[in-house]
């Protein structure tokens, strides 16, 4: 497994929200709402790009210096490094992604909120699950 290191991604303002990229990794996007939520986005967006490049057999570059990056920014852009998922991205790597029904029980205000987060993302609830088991194993 290749050894992946933190890459610098350009946030800034756009209409709505804030945008996120990668500059090494051209079609590695992302934003959100406000700015912390383009920040959490950012680790799933560069570990899903990084799995989907050694997936396709491609070459992995390495990151930019920040001081490329910082040079190349707009007045109202930042650069912070993110640091790839590297689990997430080797788990994905060794397994079908084959889903498995499983049967779990949760409270039930716990499942009320589960659903209408998943609402919000466009999720389903399986998808939802999944996610938060990503981020947690």
């Amino acid at each position: 497994m290749v050894k992946m290191k933190a890459y610098p991604a350009v946030l800034g303002p756009v209409k709505g929200g804030y945008s996120l990229s990668f500059p090494d990794l051209p079609g590695a996007v992302s934003g959100g709402k406000t700015y912390d939520d383009a920040l959490r986005m950012a680790k799933e967006c560069l570990s899903l790009h990084l799995y989907g490049m050694l997936r396709d057999g491609d070459d992995i570059p390495p990151p930019s210096p920040l001081s490329k990056i910082r040079k190349s920014l707009e007045a109202d852009e930042i650069v912070a490094l993110v640091e790839p998922d590297i689990f997430a991205v080797k788990t994905r790597l060794e397994t079908k992604e084959k889903a498995v029904r499983v049967d779990i029980t949760l409270p039930q205000p716990l499942l009320k909120a589960a659903d209408r987060r998943a609402k919000e993302l466009g999720i389903n609830r399986s998808k939802l699950f999944q996610k938060a088991l990503r981020e947690v194993i």
